[in-house]
């Protein structure tokens, strides 16, 4: 706790301590009745035994830090034989221990500022090297020991330079306690903190939304102008999906392009949108996606990013169905988002890791969704299956087999087979993403064709044998969160109704309404995308070359990883971004958000007090200088970085100054137009899928 005064007297010297590294750890703060107090005679005292090592002392000169090494805190604690006297400890350690005196203390402050934290010969660095046989390097802490309200414990605690490893943790307890079942929380984890709460109402909310609706995060074919005037039909004459206006004369085919979805609309739409822009007097910043082409998830030229516009509904079509909206078209007339798009076709990444359970050395983490390819799935979601025997090698000719299976998602889970708690590069041996869900068919034979989904037909006990029954109309109402379900034909339930499991290769894509599916691609069929989405995959497979060698699927661990982006919503994301540069002034951010105060708190979260001036060197010392101090940002800068992941999945608002054109009149577009016309079919395919076909259940 610094003076604001000690730069203003000419016979003291502060040393600044901006640029010298640290190994503190916030999270090992002790809680419970533990309170911070003043550590300038601390750090005057390490500045003077400092100086004198370096043989630059000063006589007649009060020298002092100007802080103590970022993530230490000086605290005190009532004696437990006299409570009206006060014991002092020092905090901040990576294994948890405490110094009890500036003497104890000063050989590890040393070692700091000499950047030489791996000859370090203080008793904590010397215990935690002794017991675990983990190094200490620079300043970096690869095995720690956990804290909970108190100064010592035995548990290891492993960090990284983002605070607590919890993935690390929760394995190092599974082995510990031989089983595991508990809510996932992770209180020092950035992305946790920033997203957990608003992703658990996000997941809730998603429940009521139309299937058809596109989700922040999914990729999609986009227009950005041209449909003003027009519809999108079927051309006789080209066989190819173009543009036809209300001088009744064809446009061509669209400047059809891969997107993002980074916002969704403020106001609720309506299944007409699919066909009509919205009459809304709040123009498409409320009403339409924002939606931003899609770089190269494989390159270092993100400039397609800063490429976006609202658009209507309208405008929109999934990327699943690409194969038939470019149908005809010569590479090199396409967009080349499209082939961005299509690097990342064979890719999954989960979503809202909220709970684990487990037993040694097995564990799966339950989720709330998971993007599969193009898609963002949930819980509860309806989703179409791959029939039953069909590879990529066997698509010819557009000939495609008939989707007729459905799941709906009961649980989505990251499978983690043969758990390890000292690979510092893996925490198992093998990674599985598992969906599992009640099974549905409308094809009757299917039910007792062999397969892991075999069930038996009823038999009543007044007859020797029946046909199938499928499900009533209050049944299918009950089962499926779609409405009118049932005008896709009768359902009948697979494997006798037990929950069954797949992995992500055997989904095709999430089951819209009818009625959508109609407007939109003028069929009730089930395989409209079929051969788009398994020709996709084939390509990804082919092409991302971030892929373990001999796997056709890459596990992203966000979004914003598998799609390669480094800015969303005007803001930028993922590792390298800038909010991420200073780890230890978020860990005080979240610290204070958890209702913890201190002037150390807004020291570290570079919360500028409300007096004084800032510390300033004495020109006259030959004590270690740094160089100028970083520029330290107020509330306003945080409320802004804070934004970070709510911005990326569309809860920011943004202007429009930087779209392609903010006169293209979209908002007035009151053109209708059917599409059922369209006569979508798949192209012609090539390669071969070598995924396994049903592998759980």
């Amino acid at each position: 706790m610094s003076s604001s005064n000690e730069d203003e007297d000419p016979n003291v010297n502060v040393i600044p301590m901006e640029n010298f590294p640290s190994d503190g750890d916030m999270s090992t703060w002790p809680g419970g009745n533990y309170t911070e107090r003043s550590d300038s005679r601390w750090r005057e005292l390490l500045a003077e035994n400092w100086l004198k090592n370096m043989g630059t002392f000063e006589e007649g000169v009060v020298h002092i830090i100007e802080k103590l090494p970022d993530g230490y805190c000086l605290f005190e604690r009532p004696r437990g034989t006299n409570p009206s006297m006060s014991d002092t400890f020092l905090f901040g350690h990576p294994s948890g221990r405490y110094f009890q005196s500036q003497i104890t203390f000063f050989p590890h402050f040393l070692s700091l500022v000499k950047n030489e934290l791996d000859k370090c010969k203080c008793k904590p660095c010397v215990s935690m090297k002794k017991n675990q046989g983990n190094s200490v390097r620079g300043t970096s802490v690869q095995g720690t020991s956990k804290v909970m309200q108190q100064p010592i414990i035995d548990e290891r605690r492993p960090t990284d330079a983002e605070g607590p490893d919890y993935w690390r943790i929760l394995v190092m307890k599974l082995k510990d306690k031989g089983k595991l079942d508990e809510d996932i929380e992770q209180r020092f984890n950035l992305d946790w903190v920033l997203t957990h709460e608003w992703l658990s109402d996000y997941f809730m909310k998603l429940v009521l939304d139309p299937a058809y609706v596109p989700r922040r995060g999914e990729l999609v074919l986009w227009i950005w102008q041209g449909l003003e005037n027009a519809c999108l039909l079927l051309n006789p004459e080209t066989g190819l999906i173009e543009i036809f206006g209300k001088d009744n004369k064809w446009h061509g085919v669209p400047n059809w392009r891969a997107g993002v979805v980074t916002q969704t609309p403020e106001e609720e739409g309506h299944m007409v949108n699919i066909i009509e822009t919205p009459d809304s007097p709040r123009g498409l910043s409320y009403t339409g996606f924002r939606v931003e082409t899609l770089p190269d998830p494989l390159g270092s030229d993100k400039s397609y990013s800063v490429q976006y516009a609202y658009v209507p509904l309208r405008n929109i079509k999934p990327f699943n169905t690409w194969q038939a909206y470019l149908n005809g078209q010569k590479r090199e007339d396409i967009h080349p988002s499209i082939e961005n798009a299509m690097t990342v076709m064979s890719s999954w990444s989960m979503v809202h890791k909220f709970h684990v359970i487990g037993e040694w050395p097995n564990a799966k983490i339950h989720c709330k969704g998971i993007f599969i390819g193009a898609e963002l799935l949930a819980v509860h979601d309806t989703v179409r299956l791959r029939p039953h025997g069909l590879h990529h090698s066997k698509l010819t000719n557009r000939t495609v087999g008939e989707v007729t299976e459905v799941m709906v998602i009961e649980k989505i889970q990251l499978c983690l087979s043969g758990c390890t708690d000292d690979d510092q590069e893996q925490l198992a041996d093998h990674y599985t993403a598992l969906i599992s869900g009640k099974m549905f068919t409308k094809d009757p034979s299917r039910i007792t064709q062999k397969g892991p989904f075999k069930g038996t037909n009823p038999v009543p006990s007044t007859e020797t044998a029946t046909e199938p029954i499928p499900l009533t109309a209050e049944e299918a109402s009950a089962t499926f969160r779609q409405v009118s379900m049932s005008d896709y034909g009768p359902w009948y339930r697979m494997a006798n109704g037990r929950t069954c499991n797949v992995s992500p290769h055997l989904i095709v894509g999430r089951c819209y309404e009818p009625l959508a599916a109609e407007l939109m691609f003028g069929t009730h069929t089930l395989s409209y995308d079929l051969s788009g989405v398994m020709e996709g995959r084939a390509y990804s497979s082919q092409v991302d070359t971030r892929m373990p060698k001999n796997n056709t699927w890459f596990w992203g661990d966000c979004r914003v990883e598998t799609l390669g982006l480094t800015e969303i919503n005007g803001v930028e994301c993922g590792r390298t971004a800038a909010q991420r540069e200073d780890p230890r002034k978020w860990q005080a951010i979240i610290k204070m958000s958890h209702g913890e105060v201190s002037p150390t708190l807004r020291r570290q979260a570079q919360i500028p007090s409300s007096g004084g001036r800032p510390f300033k060197s004495s020109s006259s010392s030959s004590a270690p200088r740094g160089t100028s101090s970083r520029v330290k940002t107020g509330f306003a800068q945080v409320a802004r970085n804070s934004k970070l992941v709510s911005s990326a999945i569309g809860r920011a608002t943004e202007t429009e100054d930087d779209s392609f054109d903010d006169s293209n009149g979209l908002a007035d577009d009151q053109v209708s137009g059917g599409v059922s016309g369209l006569g979508l079919r798949g192209g012609p395919s090539s390669g071969d899928d070598s995924a396994e076909d049903y592998p759980f259940v």
